[in-house]
């Protein structure tokens, strides 16, 4: 029972114990001599555990850190998201806008960064405290689903991104939380079906786009009965309403010109 406060007494006399460790042998002697009086064997099986697992945490070394959080502050709003530790070298697309931390300030910038890449959630607030945006930054580049409010907390948008290009499902809402279009991009363009949204909820236009460029389709005329007479009409041959000669007329003809 008292071997952890024997261990702790040696201990301190060759000077080879920390703090941490002392305060952790002191502790499994207290329960010991709880457990001993009650003879709570489980009890105390259990609060052994416990306490071992909580000081055998693994201590990280702040050089292989991946990420740190930061937080920006401006004038009307806050930003909270994280960024790589090490200021490393990556191959940059020249499409792609990357964001990157540099000077207590959040900078975005096309084919090309000059500071530590964001890696991790990103989320920014209004100075209500209501969420501005929120997603995910993959080496500086938008990844996933992306979400922006109004400062009131409805939807404003939802855009999928897939390494800082737009690929997969677009909403678009007004002020009131109605959706005013949905659609579909594929490599920053739009492609496929896209719906315009009234006021109502109906949809008030329909467009198809491939790769960014409209696709209009070919519709078929509806004819009315009266066109199709009149072009029956038109398309008929005119007859010769001259009377034919007789034999009698081309008698006459011969004796005129004799």
């Amino acid at each position: 029972m008292y071997y952890p406060l024997i261990i702790l007494r040696l201990c301190n006399h060759t000077g080879i114990i920390s703090n941490s460790h002392r305060l952790f042998l002191r502790i499994i002697n207290l329960y010991l001599v709880y457990t001993m009086c009650y003879q709570k064997k489980i009890f105390s099986v259990v609060l052994l555990f416990f306490f071992c697992s909580v000081f055998s945490q693994k201590y990280i070394e702040p050089d292989k850190i991946k990420q740190f959080n930061i937080t920006v502050n401006y004038p009307d709003y806050t930003i909270k998201t994280q960024m790589l530790s090490q200021n490393r070298e990556f191959a940059v697309n020249n499409e792609r806008t990357y964001l990157w931390y540099a000077s207590q300030k959040i900078m975005e910038t096309k084919g090309g960064y000059d500071g530590r890449l964001i890696h991790g959630k990103y989320r920014s607030f209004y100075l209500n405290n209501q969420l501005k945006e929120q997603g995910l930054v993959r080496y500086g580049l938008k990844h996933g689903e992306w979400k922006y409010w109004y400062p009131d907390g409805k939807l404003n948008e939802l855009i999928h991104w897939k390494k800082g290009v737009k690929n997969g499902r677009y909403h678009l809402y007004n002020d009131n939380g109605e959706l005013m279009a949905k659609g579909h991009f594929k490599k920053d363009k739009l492609h496929g079906r896209f719906y315009t949204y009234g006021a109502n909820g109906k949809i008030i236009e329909k467009k198809k786009y491939k790769n960014g460029t409209e696709v209009y389709s070919k519709t078929k005329k509806i004819k009315s009965k009266k066109e199709k007479v009149e072009k029956q009409k038109s398309e008929k041959p005119v007859k010769d309403k001259r009377r034919k000669k007789t034999k009698k007329d081309k008698q006459e003809d011969k004796t005129i010109t004799s």
